[in-house]
């Protein structure tokens, strides 16, 4: 099993797209959370227990009550990731696909352990900033503000640092799908 992570707008889920355009199974971590917190029963009770009963909803958990709560509390944020990567973690690997794709591996070492490589999408500042605005419709100083906070991840050696001894394949993806096309088919 291998990883697909990056910065922001760099184009991790692209990559993704064109690995199932090719028929290869992958994951996209977000979608399995957010699959988890609607399906998965003893999730839920976890969460209803730690968080109150009404942080649910039947289509998973209030996304604005929980983005509100784990991005002022610290340590909300620690106990909401102690109950839902392990049951992510376990999903995964239930599912075995060929690859995950995640923007926050670092928080999942479990994970990271069953790894065989990493690829690491990037693209130059600007191509994401322009991403960002054009696909999400982020204001330019959400933009700038987003990339600025995943700044140490702009260079190869906090990746290195992020993920000792596994294999990482950097893929810069700056330009256009065509040519992420073809850098996609030399690592295949």
């Amino acid at each position: 099993m291998k990883g697909i992570t990056g910065t922001i707008g760099a184009g991790k889920s692209l990559v993704g797209r064109i690995l199932r355009d090719r028929k290869i199974r992958v994951i996209d971590a977000d979608v399995a959370v957010h699959h988890l917190y609607r399906d998965d029963k003893a999730l839920r009770a976890a969460i209803a227990k730690e968080f109150g009963e009404d942080m649910l909803t039947e289509k998973g958990v209030s996304r604005t009550r929980m983005a509100n709560l784990v991005f002022c509390d610290p340590t909300a944020r620690k106990r909401l990731e102690a109950l839902v990567y392990p049951a992510l973690t376990q999903y995964i690997l239930r599912a075995n696909p060929a690859f995950v794709e995640a923007a926050l591996f670092e928080n999942v070492p479990e994970l990271v352990s069953r790894l065989d490589e990493i690829w690491v999408v990037s693209a130059a500042r600007e191509v994401r900033k322009n991403r960002l605005i054009e696909n999400r419709a982020f204001s330019e100083e959400d933009a700038e503000r987003r990339i600025e906070l995943q700044s140490a991840k702009d260079s190869e050696e906090e990746w290195k640092r992020l993920f000792p001894g596994k294999k990482l394949r950097f893929i810069d993806n700056s330009g256009d799908e065509a040519q992420l096309q073809k850098i996609i088919e030399q690592l295949l």
